[in-house]
C-alpha cells in the first residue's frame, strides 16, 4: 500500500515538474517571438530616448510674473520592440509629489504622433495630437480640444506643447495656452532637459 501511494506521489511530481518546464518553454517562445518591426516615423524621437535630469519652471501668478522652479527627472525608453515611447516622469510637481506615466507611437493610419499621458494628479489624464517637423528640428503636439454630442469642436480654450533647441545632450519643452482659439498663446510651463550621466 505504502508502495502504491509513493508511485502516485511520484508521477504527480514528475507531472508537476513536466508542468512546470512547458510552461518556462511557453514563456521562453513569447519572449523570443519576432515582433512587427516599428513604422520608420519612430525614430523621429530617437533624440527623446535616454535618462534626463530636467529643470522645471511653472507660472505660479500670472499677473505677478512668480514661477516655480523645480528639478525633475525622466526617462524614455523604446519598448515593444521599438513601436512605442514609454516616458516615467518624477516630481516633485508645483511643490507636491508627482510621477507620471506617458506612452507615444506613431499612428500610421493618421500620419500623426499620439500621447497617452496619466500621472498621480486626481484628474491626471490627457491625451496629445503631435507633428515632427524635420525641417525645424522641432516637435509640437495639441491636446485633444473637448468634443460635443455632434462631434463638432467646441470652447477656444486650449493647450500645445512644444520641443524644440534639440540637439544630443538636451531639448527644450513647454507648455502654452490660449483662450482665444489659438489667436495667442501663453507660455505657463517650461522643462529643460540635460542629458543624465
Amino acid at each position: 500500500m505504502l508502495h502504491r501511494h509513493f508511485k502516485i506521489v511520484l508521477v504527480l511530481m514528475i507531472g508537476g515538474l513536466l508542468s512546470m518546464a512547458l510552461i518556462a518553454v511557453a514563456q521562453d517562445t513569447m519572449t523570443e517571438q519576432e515582433l512587427p518591426a516599428p513604422d520608420e516615423h519612430m525614430q523621429d524621437l530617437a533624440w527623446f530616448i535616454g535618462e534626463w535630469n530636467v529643470k522645471s519652471r511653472m507660472l505660479m501668478d500670472a499677473a505677478k510674473d512668480e514661477w516655480l522652479e523645480e528639478q525633475l527627472h525622466t526617462i524614455h525608453t523604446y519598448e515593444l520592440g521599438g513601436n512605442i515611447i514609454f516616458e516615467h516622469f518624477i516630481g516633485p510637481l508645483a511643490g507636491n509629489p508627482f510621477e507620471a506615466w506617458s506612452l507615444r507611437k506613431y499612428n500610421v493610419n493618421s500620419g500623426r504622433w499620439e500621447q497617452r499621458w496619466v500621472d498621480t494628479d486626481p484628474g491626471g489624464f490627457a491625451n496629445w495630437l503631435g507633428t515632427w517637423d524635420a525641417d525645424t528640428n522641432s516637435f509640437t503636439g495639441y491636446a485633444m480640444r473637448f468634443i460635443d454630442d455632434n462631434f463638432a469642436l467646441t470652447g477656444d480654450n486650449g493647450a500645445r506643447e512644444i520641443f524644440d533647441n534639440i540637439t544630443e545632450d538636451g531639448f527644450a519643452w513647454r507648455y502654452e495656452t490660449t483662450s482665444d482659439g489659438g489667436a495667442t498663446w501663453a507660455v505657463t510651463w517650461t522643462l529643460d532637459y540635460v542629458r543624465a550621466e
